[in-house]
């Protein structure tokens, strides 16, 4: 896959960090910019245009009708970010009863209680569960020994931050040098350091 442009990692970033996994531009990017950076992700496949539901972040209007994006399986791929539960499986829900079937507008499937929501542990193998590795240890590690080994951009490498402190994960920032963190992840039996 070809390499992706600063705006096209931040949306994708972005995106991945939030819950529902739709795209909200950049402060400060034009709509001709936008629109060129949500095409692009839409022609790779790293996005998917989805009529926009009531709050939700709009990136277009097409014949009158809002439109969002959604981040794709490929696209958190692109960046390294496991997709444990893909906006596009929430969306298509419309109710859940006390016996865990679900009903959508299709039919209704008996689905599992989330099991893998806090403290699960990345795909093996995968830039993510090389992060967490760095993170396990000790003395923890700098945002730079970090995008060193992903090979990621800064603001991509504190998306996985981000995202591993929401999936459960006690990541903490420990003031190192002037100008300098440390970061790792908090074991339970070792104390926070102030």
């Amino acid at each position: 896959m070809p390499k992706l442009t600063n705006n096209q990692l931040i949306v994708l970033s972005r995106a991945a960090a939030r819950d529902d996994g739709v795209a909200v531009a950049p402060q400060g990017m034009g709509k001709a910019a936008a629109a060129k950076v949500g095409s692009s992700l839409v022609a790779r496949k790293l996005m998917r245009e989805s009529r926009s539901k009531p709050g939700m972040p709009v990136w277009r209007e097409a014949e009158g009708k809002n439109v969002s994006l959604v981040i794709t399986r490929a696209g958190r791929d692109a960046i390294g970010v496991g997709d444990d539960a893909l906006p596009s499986d929430r969306s298509a829900l419309q109710a859940t009863s006390a016996s865990g079937v679900v009903k959508t507008q299709k039919a209704s499937v008996a689905v599992q209680p989330e099991q893998h929501s806090i403290g699960a542990a990345p795909r093996a193998g995968s830039k993510q569960a090389l992060i967490v590795d760095m993170l396990s240890k000790e003395q923890g590690v700098t945002i730079d020994a970090l995008i060193k080994a992903t090979g990621w951009l800064p603001h991509t490498t504190r998306a996985a931050l981000t995202g591993l402190r929401k999936r459960g994960f006690a990541v903490e920032r420990i003031p190192h040098a002037p100008r300098v963190s440390l970061y790792r992840i908090a074991s339970r039996s070792c104390p926070v350091r102030a």
